[in-house]
């Protein structure tokens, strides 16, 4: 449903089904992609994956609360990071990202991002995307007001919601 190309990127939806065998080589990946750095705005439960069987329940856990997409490079197929979607029943899609350090300051959370906006402007009948960001996040609140984000008045103490209207 939100699989989609960018010129670096391959972003796919992960299933509860996906092939064991790639499941195996994921589980490894994702305790180097959760790193502190990449954890540290994020809920608790990111943290702490350090594992390949911490992983699994980690893994287990986002494809049931939200739509997980694997984020990869399209040149030599390496997991670089995850897309979450989670659509609630006013098609409002809340969105959150993240990628490996190696990644940071690239351009690819911007490449990523528009290209999401674009898949789902395609097809999806989605009303808004909302993002939610720490305030201690400038780097993200400045991609979300980039990519043509509005901030709305409904922020919680710890975290600004970014919303784009499709």
């Amino acid at each position: 449903m939100f699989d989609f190309e960018t010129p670096r990127l391959l972003v796919s939806e992960l299933s509860a089904d996906s092939a064991a065998s790639d499941r195996a080589e994921l589980l490894v990946e994702i305790p180097k992609i959760l790193t502190p750095a990449v954890v540290a705005y994020l809920p608790p439960h990111f943290s702490g994956i350090t594992s390949p069987e911490v992983a699994k329940v980690w893994l287990a856990r986002m494809c049931a609360e939200s739509h997980l997409l694997l984020i990869t490079t399209r040149i030599d197929k390496e997991p670089v990071g995850f897309l979450f979607v989670h659509v609630n029943q006013q098609q409002d899609a809340h969105i959150g990202f993240l990628l490996r350090e190696s990644c940071w300051r690239q351009g690819l959370a911007s490449e990523l991002l528009s290209g999401f906006i674009d898949q789902v402007r395609k097809g999806a009948s989605l009303s808004a995307l909302i993002g939610g960001v720490s305030l201690e996040n400038i780097q993200s609140q400045r991609l979300f007001e980039k990519l043509g984000f509005n901030k709305r008045l409904d922020a919680e103490m710890d975290t600004l919601f970014y919303e784009l209207v499709l």
